[in-house]
C-alpha cells in the first residue's frame, strides 16, 4: 500500500507540473478525459453515486440522473483544472461574493469569532481561498489517508493562507481562534457514523457531525454557512450567509439537534442549486444504511 501511495502521490506531482506548462484549455481536456474514464469506463465510484442519486431523486427520469452522474465526474474535472492551474490567484480573485461581506463583517464585530459551515460543494478549496485572503481562517480537516497528498494539500492551503487543524483533538486550536476573532471553517456534509446526530440531508434522515452547533453554543459565536458554485461560465459564485445566531437556543440533545438541522438545510439549499458539483462519490447516507433505519 505504501508503495502505491508513493507512486499514485509521483504520478499526480508529475501531472501537476505538466498542467502548469499548458493551455488552460488542454489542461481542462485532459481533466475531463480522465473523468469521464473514471466515471463511464472505470466506474470508479459509480454505483455510489447512482444509487445515491436514485434514492435522493426518485421523481427524476433515469436519463436526466445518468446525467447528473457525468456532471458529478466532470465537475471533479473542472475543479482539478482549477486548482492545478498556472494562475490560482487570479481565480480566487474572480470568484463573486453574494450577496457580499456584510454578514461575514457584522458576525465578526461582535468580537467571537465565527464559525463558517459549508460543504464539499462546488470547488470548496477555492471557496476557502477566498476566505483566507480576506479574513484569518482555519479550516478544521479530516487527514487524507494517503500522507504525502495531505501534506502536499496542506502545504498548498498555508501557501494560500489558510491554517489548518486536524479534526481530533481540534478543539484548544478553534476555540483560542475564535477568542482571538477570527473564522473557523467547517465541512458538515459528511457521514458522522454513529457519533453523529440524526437530520434530514436531501430528503433523507443522515448523520451529521454536530460541531458547529456545539462550538457555536458554547462560545456564542454566530455560524455562517456558504457554498461555492460554479456557473456554465466557468465563473464561481460564492454564496454568504445569513448568518445564524446561537441566541435563545438550548444546548440539550433536542437543541442541538435542530440547531444542526438548520444549519445543514441552509447548506444544503445551495447543493439543490448545483447537485451535479456535490461529492456524491462520498457514501452520505452510510450510517443509517448500516443501521437499517434508512429513511
Amino acid at each position: 500500500m505504501r508503495l502505491f501511495d508513493d507512486l499514485a502521490h509521483g504520478a499526480f506531482l508529475g501531472s501537476a507540473l505538466i498542467c502548469r506548462r499548458l493551455p488552460a484549455g488542454v489542461v481542462l481536456a485532459l481533466w475531463r478525459t480522465l473523468a469521464w474514464l473514471a466515471g463511464d469506463v472505470l466506474r470508479l465510484r459509480r454505483r455510489v453515486v447512482d444509487r445515491q442519486l436514485a434514492s435522493c431523486f426518485p421523481d427524476l427520469p433515469p436519463r436526466e440522473r445518468r446525467r447528473l452522474a457525468r456532471g458529478v465526474y466532470d465537475h471533479l474535472a473542472r475543479t482539478m483544472a482549477d486548482l492545478l492551474g498556472a494562475r490560482p490567484t487570479a481565480a480566487a480573485a474572480a470568484v463573486i461574493v453574494q450577496p457580499g461581506w456584510e454578514a461575514v463583517d457584522r458576525a465578526l464585530a461582535g468580537g467571537r469569532g465565527a464559525i463558517v459551515a459549508s460543504a464539499h460543494l462546488g470547488n470548496f478549496e477555492l471557496g476557502g481561498r477566498v476566505l483566507a485572503a480576506r479574513y484569518r481562517l482555519l479550516d478544521v480537516v479530516k487527514p487524507l489517508r494517503n500522507r504525502r497528498f495531505d501534506r502536499w494539500l496542506q502545504a498548498q492551503r498555508r501557501r494560500h493562507g489558510i491554517g489548518t487543524v486536524t479534526v481530533d483533538g481540534a478543539a484548544p486550536a478553534v476555540l483560542a481562534h475564535l477568542r482571538a476573532g477570527g473564522l473557523v471553517s467547517l465541512l458538515l456534509d459528511q457521514d458522522a457514523g454513529a457519533g453523529g446526530v440524526r437530520i434530514p440531508f436531501l430528503g433523507r434522515e443522515a448523520s451529521a457531525w454536530p460541531g458547529a452547533a456545539r462550538i457555536s453554543l458554547q462560545t456564542g459565536c454566530p455560524v455562517i454557512p456558504m457554498g461555492i458554485i460554479r456557473r456554465p461560465d466557468g465563473s464561481h459564485v460564492l454564496h454568504v450567509g445569513p448568518a445564524l445566531s446561537p441566541a435563545g437556543r438550548t444546548g440539550d440533545e433536542a437543541g442541538i439537534r435542530a440547531y444542526t438541522a438548520e444549519i445543514s438545510l441552509a447548506v444544503e439549499s445551495w447543493v439543490r442549486l448545483a447537485p451535479e458539483q456535490w461529492f456524491w462519490v462520498h457514501r452520505r447516507w452510510k450510517e443509517v444504511e448500516r443501521s437499517g433505519s434508512l429513511t
